[in-house]
C-alpha cells in the first residue's frame, strides 16, 4: 500500500501524473489543529490490514497553515488543485464525514465535495454514529437511494472487495483523443480545455473500470505528448487497442511508448474480434470496414471514428465517448445496444428525413 500526500515542492500535476490507477482517496474532515487526531490514521490500519494494494491519497497536510501565512492564498490554490485532480483521478472516493465541531473538525471544505461527487459512480459515503450536522447529507442519499456507511472498517472492506477483488468486466470505448485540442473544438466538447477534458474521462474511467477489466478501445486513444502517463494512470487488466486513423500516423512512436509500460497489459491491433453470448462482435474503428463482416444478426460491428454522428447502423452502433457521457460502457449495455438495433424501424436508418 502507497500512501499519496500533497508536496507543496511540486506542481500538483507534476505529482499526480502517472501510475495513479487502484487508489482509494479518502475524503472528509481534515484536522485543523492536531494532526494525528485524523480518522485517516485508522483508515490506513484498516487498509493495511484488509491487504489492500494500491494507492491511498490524503488530503491532510500538515504543513498547510504555515504555507498559507507565508504564501497566502497562493498556498490555498495549491492544495485546492491538488485534491481536485486527486478526486479527479483516483478510482474510489470515499467520504467519511467525521464532523466535530468541538474538535475543529467542521468539515466546510467537505460539504461542498460531498455535494460535487455523492451521486457519481466509484463513490462511497459513510458516517460515524457520533457524527454532527450530517442529517442533511443523509437526507441526500437517501432521495438517490444511496447506500451508506456507519462502520468505517465495513465501508473500506466494500471498497477494497470493489476495486481488487471483484469479478472480471469488459468495457468499451473510442475517440477519446486525450490532449488534442482540435477534438476539444471540432466536437463542442463540454469542457473549458484539455485539462478538464482528460481530467473527466479519466475519471469516469477509472470509477468504472477496475484493474481486473479489460477494455476494448476503438481507436484514436489521444495525444504524444501526455500518452505515456495517462495509459499509466488509466485503470484496466488488459487493454485491446484497436487503431484509428489517428493513431495509425503514429504508429512507430505509440509502440514504443507501449514496449516501456512493462508492467501494463496493452495489445495494439488493427481490429478485434471476440465471442460473448453465442454472438460474434468485431471491433472496428471507422463504420464502413464494418461491409466485410457478415450483416445483423450474424454479427455485430462496434466502432468509432465519427464521434456519435451516426450512432446506430442495422448491424451494430459507436462506441465514442463522446456520445457515452465520456465513460466507457460496459458489455452488459453492448448487449442491450446489440438487442435493441433489431427493433428500431426504418426511421432510425432512413438516409434522409422526409415531411
Amino acid at each position: 500500500m502507497n500512501i499519496i500526500k500533497a508536496n507543496p515542492d511540486m506542481k500538483p500535476e507534476e505529482q499526480l501524473s502517472g501510475d495513479m490507477n487502484n487508489s482509494i482517496f479518502l475524503a472528509g474532515p481534515c484536522p485543523r489543529e492536531n494532526y494525528d487526531d485524523d480518522w485517516r490514521n485508522e483508515a490506513f490500519e484498516i487498509l493495511e490490514k484488509l491487504g489492500f494494494t494500491g494507492k491511498v491519497i490524503t488530503p491532510t497536510n500538515a504543513d498547510f497553515q504555515k504555507l498559507r501565512d507565508k504564501y497566502g492564498n497562493d498556498a490555498l490554490m495549491q492544495q485546492t488543485t491538488w485534491e481536485y485532480i486527486a478526486m479527479k483521478k483516483a478510482s474510489v472516493i470515499v467520504f467519511w464525514v467525521a464532523r466535530d465541531i468541538k474538535k475543529k473538525h467542521p468539515a466546510f471544505t467537505t460539504n461542498i465535495e460531498f455535494g460535487d461527487w455523492f451521486d457519481k459512480p466509484g463513490v462511497y459515503c459513510g458516517f460515524p454514529d457520533w457524527a454532527e450536522k450530517n442529517d442533511y447529507l443523509k437526507c441526500r442519499l437517501d432521495m438517490k437511494k444511496i447506500k451508506y456507511w456507519n462502520n468505517l472498517e465495513e465501508l473500506l472492506k466494500h471498497v477494497v472487495k470493489k476495486l481488487e477483488k471483484s469479478p472480471s468486466d469488459t468495457f468499451f470505448t473510442a475517440d477519446t483523443h486525450f490532449s488534442q485540442q482540435r477534438t476539444l473544438e471540432y466536437s463542442r466538447r463540454p469542457f473549458v480545455n484539455l485539462f478538464e477534458m482528460d481530467l473527466e474521462m479519466m475519471s469516469n474511467w477509472n470509477k468504472t473500470v477496475t484493474m481486473n477489466d479489460t477494455v476494448y478501445h476503438a481507436g484514436d486513444f489521444g495525444d504524444l505528448s501526455t500518452m505515456k502517463n495517462i495509459l499509466s494512470d488509466l485503470n484496466y487488466k488488459q487493454l485491446i487497442w484497436v487503431m484509428g486513423n489517428y493513431d495509425r500516423k503514429l504508429e512507430t512512436e505509440i509502440n514504443k511508448i507501449v514496449s516501456e509500460l512493462k508492467d501494463r497489459h496493452i495489445d495494439v491491433v488493427s481490429k478485434a474480434t471476440f465471442e460473448h453470448n453465442k454472438k460474434t462482435y468485431h471491433v472496428i474503428h471507422e463504420p464502413d470496414e464494418g461491409n466485410v463482416h457478415p450483416r445483423y444478426p450474424d454479427s455485430i460491428v462496434l466502432y468509432g471514428h465519427i464521434h456519435g454522428r451516426a450512432f446506430a447502423k442495422k448491424n451494430g452502433f459507436d462506441l465514442a465517448t463522446d456520445y457515452h457521457r465520456y465513460t466507457p460502457i460496459s458489455m452488459e449495455q453492448v448487449e442491450w445496444f446489440a438487442n435493441a438495433v433489431q427493433y428500431w424501424d426504418h426511421n432510425v436508418f432512413c438516409e434522409k428525413a422526409s415531411i
